[in-house]
């Protein structure tokens, strides 16, 4: 049980009170699975796994001195001050502990799930992605930056991606934002943890919001769909389908479905993704059929009724391979930013791309 170790905690353990040591993805993620919903089992590789990496030797000192010593006032200089903090996190060892636990947490997780599969415990693909403590907090605004790694495979791999996402902590307009603070407010506003988590096999993706994201009415669900993995959606690489449903029932009150043009795929090779052309087939049909959309708003509106205030939420539809379908929640944010998006699109007309500008919107604000 990952809660006799020092660095991991599995997200069975995990409530939205243990942000200060998960952040806040992994909280959330925790809090999900407590009340019953469909999430993809996962780890967390805590905040102090990163303090004692950077406890390690000199690295702190050398992090603080390359923040502290930026011209914020030059992008080359950041650029290269970014360069530099990124070449330190990546060339510094982890220390043996901390290393030993990410894999025996990778290790217990692919046990887990093969159990659970009826198969043999071997390597499963997951997604290693940074959760930041000032995630939805004064610093979110560089927490969306912090790097997000999809399809990783093995352990090697998995401790690498880790530490990858350590290392997006040090972004130029981070280094910016942390440069004036004190060495404690500096250390206190780049904590972060990193969620592990199995991969879903999406055929569709995308984020529903249980506020409209246009007027705030909470009378309503709003969704964003496309082809593939959800990264498409969130990074405005493509233009979704949208179905707007009353949470009455919920129904089904509008849809738009868009030329969906592009979808992320695993690569063939069975590590990372790439992008590819949607076939002509799909590419202007709907994503989702009714009852997905139907299934898809419960599930959301069963989350803000958990949290008690409304949400937006990030979640795979993913086939068995008798062609049942699966619903799975891949994270949750509080969706507390429709007033500003209201106020800077209030002379604009509505667009079929609009529901898109607002995904990524919140995951270059909020997402980690």
């Amino acid at each position: 049980m990952s809660r006799d170790r020092a660095y991991i905690r599995d997200f069975r353990e995990l409530r939205s009170g243990d942000r200060e040591l998960v952040g806040g993805k992994s909280a959330s993620l925790g809090e999900m699975v407590a009340a019953g919903l469909p999430v993809p089992d996962g780890f967390a590789v805590t905040v102090d796994a990163f303090e004692a990496f950077r406890d390690t030797g000199d690295v702190r000192a050398r992090l603080r001195a390359l923040v502290q010593g930026a011209d914020v006032g030059s992008a080359s200089a950041l650029a290269r001050a970014h360069e530099d903090a990124v070449a330190i996190v990546l060339g510094s060892p982890v220390p043996g502990d901390v290393e030993a636990e990410i894999r025996s947490g990778y290790a217990d997780l692919c046990a887990r799930v093969a159990a659970l599969r009826g198969g043999p415990a071997t390597d499963l693909p997951v997604a290693v992605r940074s959760s930041s403590v000032d995630e939805d907090g004064d610093a979110a605004s560089f927490a969306g930056q912090q790097e997000s790694y999809l399809w990783v495979l093995g352990a090697d791999e998995v401790v690498e991606r880790v530490r990858e996402c350590w290392a997006s902590l040090y972004t130029p307009q981070a280094i910016a934002y942390r440069h004036g603070m004190s060495p404690e407010e500096a250390a206190a506003a780049s904590r972060i943890s990193v969620a592990v988590q199995i991969m879903a096999h999406a055929e569709v993706a995308g984020v529903t919001f249980t506020v409209s994201p246009r007027t705030g009415d909470r009378s309503v669900v709003a969704i964003n769909a496309s082809w593939g993995l959800g990264q498409s959606v969130v990074s405005g690489e493509v233009t979704p389908d949208e179905y707007w449903l009353s949470k009455i029932g919920p129904e089904v009150v509008s849809s738009t479905v868009a030329d969906k043009a592009h979808e992320y795929v695993p690569a063939p090779e069975g590590r990372g993704v790439l992008l590819r052309e949607v076939d002509d087939e799909r590419r202007r049909i709907p994503c989702l059929d009714e009852a997905a959309a139907i299934e898809l708003a419960a599930i959301a509106v069963r989350v803000e009724q958990h949290y008690g205030h409304p949400v937006d939420v990030e979640w795979a539809l993913e086939r068995s391979a008798g062609g049942q379908r699966r619903v799975l929640l891949l994270q949750a944010r509080p969706e507390t930013n429709w007033k500003r998006r209201k106020e800077q699109e209030a002379a604009k007309p509505a667009s079929l791309g609009y529901l898109a500008g607002i995904v990524s919107q919140v995951a270059k604000g909020t997402a980690g």
